[in-house]
């Protein structure tokens, strides 16, 4: 991940911390590293549903708790939905078809051989199939999270 981007909580992370950030009546997603599938936890008005995989949780929860730096906070499913971005490795330094790229993506980040392309909601194959379009040969990508 990068500085900045949220990250998977640590297995030594406190449920009883976490489960303190849920409303009540919420069920408050947690993006657990070492999960192995999703797990709903209860006490009293407060429930977690606590999984490895963050897609899964923003589609369950209204609000997901990570690790921000070193800290515990719980976001908005939105907003970590809108730092979505599609990180792809190219297999040149030079890009030769960036501009048309940057018409699609306006908000792009380049650095070196590295693109990252926001997406939000939609698919990694549209932004894959206009890296295609603009002949930029992709060498590997995967969904990360950018503020």
């Amino acid at each position: 991940m990068l500085p900045g981007a949220p990250s998977r909580l640590p297995p030594s992370v406190s449920l009883p911390a976490v489960l303190a950030l849920a409303r009540p009546g919420e069920l408050l997603g947690v993006w657990l590293r070492g999960a192995g599938h999703r797990l709903p936890l209860r006490a009293g008005m407060r429930s977690l549903l606590i999984g490895p995989d963050l897609g899964a949780l923003l589609r369950r929860c209204t609000r997901v708790a990570v690790r921000h730096g070193p800290d515990v906070v719980a976001y908005e499913a939105a907003r970590l939905i809108a730092w979505r971005t599609l990180q792809v490795v190219t297999g040149t330094p030079c890009l030769p078809a960036f501009e048309r790229l940057r018409a699609l993506f306006p908000d792009l980040c380049v650095r070196e051989s590295r693109l990252w392309l926001p997406i939000g909601l939609g698919g990694p194959e549209e932004a894959l199939a206009a890296c295609a379009a603009a002949r930029i040969p992709v060498v590997s990508s995967r969904i990360d999270y950018r503020r």
